[in-house]
């Protein structure tokens, strides 16, 4: 009898890689899930509780995620178009617990789970769209507000979501991600809600107008490459000196000059394997270019050993310089 897991790798090849896909109808359906979840509490003790509806629909406009590096490991799509590799990705994904349908192949979901999760590989992140959408609710002030660096569309949905948000500013220098970011403002142009992109890096923009929010979870240095284009920051700028002061210095500082007076800018960044420093060098950018730390909360992540892992949300207020 042939085994499940070639059965399963049959269907993958025929179907292709696992992209997510949503008709007009289905990315309504989505999109109010997210407004139907319980965003307006999604912040409890200080902590950013981890929902994932809609996450689905975030990474819909965004296939070419699959192809980014992280680090030097594995990208997802490498695995997929090595059939050793999606093979063995399959069969330990059977083995751990995927489910097998009533034909004998294995579900979409599946197969995305056994790609992502195979040994060696490592995806790009996404911010939750319920944790934005919490974060917006909550922090938006009078609903202007400039996401510094978009990236997939996690943050835009909690902004179209949350009902606090009058006017989304947003900022990347990624081609396939700005067209992505591009498309959710067309399909998305019944939500009332002003959305203004440009295809820049925040070291090279500041709103045109005063903001009540500056909200991202910007590049950890060189760890996620998002792109191979020369506007990527970790292209820009090198090393870990030259991106500090060149990318996130500037970006903080055009921030302090575009936030109004009781403006508040919020960073999630962490601490990661290539820049073992990045929390403090972050810390320490923001006070000297005009901004007081008023407070950390901390946002919620699954942990690949079990239960969750926590990165910091810094929470600064402008102060006059």
């Amino acid at each position: 009898m042939e085994g499940l897991e070639n059965i399963a790798f049959k269907y993958a090849r025929k179907r292709g890689m696992p992209y997510y896909f949503y008709d007009d109808e289905q990315k309504i359906i989505e999109f109010k899930k997210i407004q139907n979840s319980k965003f307006k509490d999604g912040i409890v003790d200080g902590e950013v509780l981890q929902l994932f509806h809609g996450i689905g629909l975030a990474w819909s406009y965004f296939p070419h995620h699959w192809e980014a590096q992280v680090m030097k490991m594995k990208r997802p799509i490498d695995v997929f178009n090595d059939d050793e590799l999606l093979l063995k990705a399959l069969k330990s994904r059977i083995k751990w617990g995927g489910k097998v349908g009533e034909d004998g192949f294995m579900t979409d979901a599946n197969l995305r789970k056994a790609i992502r999760t195979a040994s060696g590989v490592q995806a790009v992140s996404n911010f939750r769209p319920v944790a934005a959408a919490s974060i917006y609710y909550k922090y938006a002030g009078d609903g202007v507000v400039w996401d510094m660096s978009c990236g997939y569309g996690g943050r835009l949905f909690g902004a179209l979501a949350c009902g606090k948000v009058k006017k989304y500013i947003g900022t990347d220098p990624c081609e396939k991600t700005f067209n992505g970011l591009l498309k959710i403002k067309n399909d998305f142009k019944h939500i009332d809600v002003d959305i203004e992109l440009h295809q820049l890096g925040s070291e090279n923009f500041i709103p045109s107008e005063p903001v009540d929010l500056c909200f991202t979870s910007p590049p950890y240095f060189n760890t996620e490459e998002y792109s191979q284009e020369e506007t990527q920051s970790f292209k820009k700028y090198p090393t870990q000196d030259s991106w500090l002061n060149g990318f996130l210095r500037t970006t903080i500082s055009n921030c302090h000059q575009a936030l109004k007076d009781d403006g508040l800018l919020m960073l999630n960044i962490a601490n990661v394997k290539k820049y073992q420093e990045l929390e403090q060098d972050a810390l320490l950018v923001a006070s000297q270019e005009g901004f007081r730390l008023h407070d950390t909360i901390k946002l919620r992540l699954s942990s690949m050993k079990g239960g969750f892992k926590y990165e910091p949300i810094y929470i600064f207020k402008k102060e006059k310089i």
